[in-house]
């Protein structure tokens, strides 16, 4: 049965030393994290499963949307950037299985649950700096020599399309910084630390 803590109002807790609060129930924070992290790295398994169904099998989209230049040259695209996509899916599959192991270790209250999950925030992060970088040095010159290559694409729309993609790259990387970030902040205070180290391993 999990252990339940006991009824305190939130201005006695707050007065509690760090000692006193790992002695209580598991904190909110670690239970609600754990379940997050088990949400995310559900997500990230799905994202992993297409990601190499499209790697090795294919786009259906591109398919049904026929074969105009613009979509050609997204499946060029896609074929030229198969290595890059097979090292980055390699790595996003190892922050999810940390992350994984960190949510259910969490929700089992586990000492080395912040192990785990200050490994996943640190490797998510230093993921999102080396996806970032991979984009400006090689997928977006790749891409914009394509979208100039392409007739149907010149002028003012290659311009649009390169300003486009580059503000998603961009904003994918900004959000993606948030939940590992949250993580370590949320998990290394020092009453959940406390609390933590003191619980089974």
């Amino acid at each position: 049965m999990e252990q339940q803590p006991p009824p305190l109002t939130p201005e006695e807790v707050a007065h509690l030393s760090a000692k006193e609060y790992a002695h209580l129930g598991q904190p909110q924070t670690v239970k609600v994290l754990g379940i997050l992290h088990l949400v995310f790295g559900a997500i990230g398994t799905l994202m992993i499963i297409w990601t190499l169904y499209v790697t090795f099998v294919g786009n259906p989209f591109l398919a049904f949307a026929g074969k105009s230049p613009e979509m050609l040259m997204q499946e060029k695209l896609e074929k030229e950037m198969m290595g890059v996509t097979l090292m980055s899916t390699a790595l996003y599959a190892l922050i999810t299985v940390i992350i994984l192991i960190a949510g259910v270790l969490l929700l089992k209250g586990r000492r080395s649950a912040l192990k785990y999950s200050n490994s996943y925030a640190w490797l998510s992060i230093a993921s999102k700096f080396i996806n970032l970088g991979v984009y400006f040095l090689y997928v977006a010159p790749m891409s914009q020599e394509m979208m100039r290559a392409s007739a149907s694409s010149a002028g003012m729309a290659s311009t649009s399309m390169e300003i486009f993609m580059t503000g998603t790259m961009v904003g994918i990387f900004v959000l993606g910084l948030i939940y590992p970030i949250l993580t370590l902040v949320l998990l290394n205070r020092p009453v959940i630390k406390t609390w933590l180290a003191n619980q089974p391993s």
